[in-house]
């Protein structure tokens, strides 16, 4: 947390850069500091959303391809940011995005699902603060495992209920329970079986989806699914998972055991629910044009090269070589 001091240097020399114009070099000079040092505030003020760059994606080159995601995919809505040098800042430019069209969506009395993870992290983060009433934010499902450096996906969802002022309702329970005994006493809790029941009435999901088999971390696939499920869940073709359901490429929910060991939310519910997605990523491209498949989706922000891919893709699997 900054101090207001801290913040106050950040505001001085982001006025400098960006509304003055002045170089870097002359801000070094007057604040008697580093050039280094003065590109290390600059980019920390855009980090802590001190400095909110905001860039019009809109041409005709994007407006295109909005149009064919849509046709082809039946999407209500659909964001494209431009994709970025490395897949982490692609990420966050995708989070911004998220953050700026979650805006329209949000109303008083609104029950929002939320998951957890990079992308949506990144939304969270760059979401400006708004005065809603009675707003109720829904943990989807459980935790993974429980440690340091899982306390900031974690806490996603309280983060956000922070800045609607609205209501948190946590799922503190493990992601998935093999025993049945288990699971049945669990699912009786007052605290899990009221958030059991939250989650059937959201409005709302946002999540991002997971891939299997990635070079790239993937905290469920990695941490929780040993090597035996892997090959069982592989054989049956799966692509990725949605709110730790697996699915296969044509975005089917898997006929596994996994998928009925979930403590959260159920198929079901996410079938018919209103979905958001927030994912891109050239390592995803195959898992979301799976998910575009199945048919769940009403709104979708992404990025121009893993759009144009999955388009491509499309296009070449239906035969369609125009």
């Amino acid at each position: 947390m900054m101090d207001s001091k801290d913040r106050n240097l950040l505001v001085d020399i982001a006025v400098m850069y960006y509304l003055e114009g002045k170089t870097q070099t002359e801000i070094s000079k007057e604040m008697f500091m580093s050039r280094p040092k003065v590109s290390r505030l600059l980019k920390r003020a855009r980090d802590m959303n001190v400095v909110d760059i905001k860039i019009n994606y809109e041409s005709e080159d994007n407006n295109r391809l909005i149009k064919m995601v849509q046709h082809r995919f039946g999407i209500e809505n659909v964001v494209i940011v431009k994709t970025l040098s490395s897949e982490v800042e692609t990420v966050k430019e995708i989070g911004r995005a998220a953050a700026n069209e979650l805006k329209y969506h949000l109303r008083d009395d609104i029950k929002i699902g939320m998951s957890w993870g990079h992308t949506v992290s990144a939304m969270v983060s760059s979401f400006k603060e708004k005065n809603l009433k009675n707003i109720k934010v829904v943990e989807l499902f459980g935790a993974v495992e429980y440690g340091e450096d899982t306390q900031e996906f974690l806490s996603i969802g309280y983060e956000f209920s922070k800045k609607v002022h609205g209501t948190f309702f946590p799922l503190p329970a493990p992601l998935y329970i093999k025993d049945d005994l288990t699971r049945k006493i669990l699912l009786e809790n007052p605290i899990i079986k009221n958030t059991l029941k939250m989650i059937e009435e959201c409005d709302l999901i946002i999540t991002s989806i997971g891939v299997v088999n990635s070079n790239s971390p993937q905290r469920i696939w990695d941490a929780h699914v040993d090597t035996k499920c892997r090959k069982e869940l592989l054989s049956k073709g799966t692509e990725g998972y949605l709110c730790a359901h697996f699915f296969d490429q044509d975005g089917v929910f898997i006929n596994h055991r996994i998928n009925d060991q979930i403590i959260g939310i159920e198929t079901n519910s996410i079938k018919r629910n209103k979905i958001m997605i927030v994912a891109g990523g050239q390592s995803k491209c195959k898992a979301i044009y799976a998910i575009l498949k199945g048919g769940y989706v009403n709104t979708l922000v992404s990025d121009d090269q893993t759009l144009k891919k999955i388009i491509e893709t499309d296009r070449i699997i239906r035969g369609d070589l125009r």
